[in-house]
């Protein structure tokens, strides 16, 4: 994880999606006589005052020796010049656990640890050019029910593919990297390999970092003194199904292209109001591999709509972001997508995000999601709304409800945090969004109930690079048939924390 601390002008690399940071800056952006759009991330550093928020305020203390300087305040290595920055940092996550709620064979034979190791480096090249790059190795073994959940995916939730090692431990890597120019002062330029976010919830309806990285173009552009804001989004995606190459172990996968087109608009200062278009665009067939249509380059939103429409071989899908802030501290926010001219197949968020409730820097957020059957699914099963076998916006896919409370507190470099989430899914074919339109809304029924806790204390040790020490337990219920399947498990970790990690599903 790598942050930015200083008065460099004219920057404007992304930073990582991670909760705990996203959600500290968009406090300090959300006063109801500011014009930022906060619906669209990554952040990128031109966009506040890092000294600004509390949470990573780093001369908190009166002294800092040489040793402690590295481990507490800055980045590992630093290199700045006139024309030239490179900032570079260590990107370590050590776990361990142990699970008290698996009465099975499976916790007294394994031991439940990640160790992740890897390098993110960001900087500046001139006035217009700034860039970050991460690289990450990992070995992970997972407590049984998140085994067997990354077996039926296929991947780690969000972290890729995967290989197995000895005692059911899994390794996988993955690199992410973005170039950003300022092309002018009105449009910005993002090209590489990463995941974006679009909503003020802790769950987007929308476009959400639940998936892996993907490659991608992005165009920014700002108009009315910021109070518009454009975005184009082109990417490649991929299915884990292989093209059809003979005895080819290793054939590449069939692909899928998308592309999305925001409109972010701030008509009073208190009101941010979002509309989009998304679509995944076939580009693989039983003929073979298919160049994009020419809509898929065209940058002007509703194009692909008028073409071909909601229920087409295109899986075109329009929404609606919204964000109302009644006070300072109190906001409220939406979404809601429709993914066919039948309305039946839809989806929608309804939360409050409460800052400084009762005490300074704590905060309250509530949210109610929910995916009706067959939305983000098309009847090409290529062409539903997901990447790498996982949904492009609710890691629950469709036929979902969702109630989340999450409740936060700061103070200096200490930090809490609470969530609670309770989810009615259907976990059989009607709510896969891997299942073909046609046949979901009549196939068989697989309801059960989900809830989650997860209590967690840190320490903040070092601002720069967002690296805690954290304690802290997760519990999980799962109840299908009257049975339940339950995991308790108490941890510890040192995190350098650089993404999210989506386990409650």
């Amino acid at each position: 994880m790598v942050l930015t601390i200083g008065n460099l002008n004219a920057q404007s690399w992304q930073l990582p999606l991670e909760r705990g940071m996203t959600e500290s800056i968009e406090q300090v952006l959300s006063t109801t006589d500011t014009t930022v759009h906060t619906g669209m991330k990554p952040f990128h550093y031109d966009q506040f005052t890092w000294d600004s928020i509390p949470r990573f305020f780093v001369n908190d203390r009166r002294y800092f020796n040489l040793t402690e300087v590295k481990f507490l305040r800055d980045h590992l290595i630093e290199i700045e010049e006139d024309d030239f920055t490179l900032f570079i940092d260590a990107v370590l996550d050590w776990d361990i656990g142990f699970d008290f709620g698996d009465t099975s064979s499976w916790q007294d034979s394994v031991q439940i640890f990640n160790n992740t190791r890897g390098i993110a480096a960001f900087g500046r090249i001139g006035e217009r050019v700034s860039f970050h790059a991460t690289v990450f190795e990992n070995q992970t073994q997972f407590p049984q029910w998140l085994y067997t959940y990354t077996d039926s995916l296929q991947v780690i939730p969000g972290q890729g593919r995967f290989k197995e090692l000895e005692s059911n431990a899994r390794d996988y890597n993955s690199a992410q990297g973005v170039v950003s120019i300022d092309a002018a002062k009105w449009l910005q330029v993002h090209f590489g390999h990463g995941r974006h976010f679009i909503g003020h919830g802790y769950r987007s309806m929308i476009l959400s970092d639940v998936a892996f990285s993907y490659p991608f173009l992005r165009l920014q552009a700002e108009a009315w003194k910021k109070r518009i804001k454009y975005m184009v989004l082109n990417a490649e995606m991929n299915s884990l199904d292989r093209l059809p190459r003979g005895e080819v172990p290793e054939a590449l996968f069939q692909r899928k292209g998308f592309s999305f087109r925001y409109l972010s608009v701030m008509p009073h200062p208190r009101v941010e109001l979002g509309l989009f278009e998304g679509v995944v665009w076939q580009r693989w067939d039983s003929t073979g591999t298919k160049r994009p249509p020419a809509a898929f380059y065209a940058p002007v939103p509703g194009v692909a709509t008028a073409l071909y429409g909601l229920d087409s071989t295109q899986n075109v899908m329009l929404g609606g972001n919204l964000r109302v802030k009644v006070t300072d501290d109190l906001s409220l926010y939406g979404q809601y997508v429709l993914d066919q001219s039948d309305l039946r197949f839809h989806g929608f968020q309804a939360g409050l995000k409460w800052n400084n409730l009762l005490v300074n820097r704590l905060n309250l957020r509530l949210e109610y999601n929910e995916g009706a059957p067959g939305t983000y699914t098309h009847r090409t099963t290529l062409q539903n709304y997901s990447h790498m076998n996982q949904g492009l916006a609710h890691p629950l896919g469709s036929n979902f409800k969702e109630y989340v409370a999450i409740l936060q507190h700061g103070h200096k470099r200490f930090w809490s945090e609470w969530r609670g989430i309770y989810q009615i899914h259907d976990g059989g074919a009607r709510g896969n969004i891997a299942s073909p339109t046609p046949d979901l809304l009549n196939a068989p029924h697989e309801p059960g109930v989900t809830m989650h806790s997860d209590l967690q204390f840190g320490y903040l040790m070092n601002p720069t690079s967002n690296t805690s020490i954290i304690m802290g337990w997760r519990w999980r219920n799962r109840i299908v048939d009257n049975s339940s399947l339950i995991s308790s498990m108490y941890y510890l970790a040192f995190r350098v924390a650089m993404f999210n990690r989506y386990y409650d599903v």
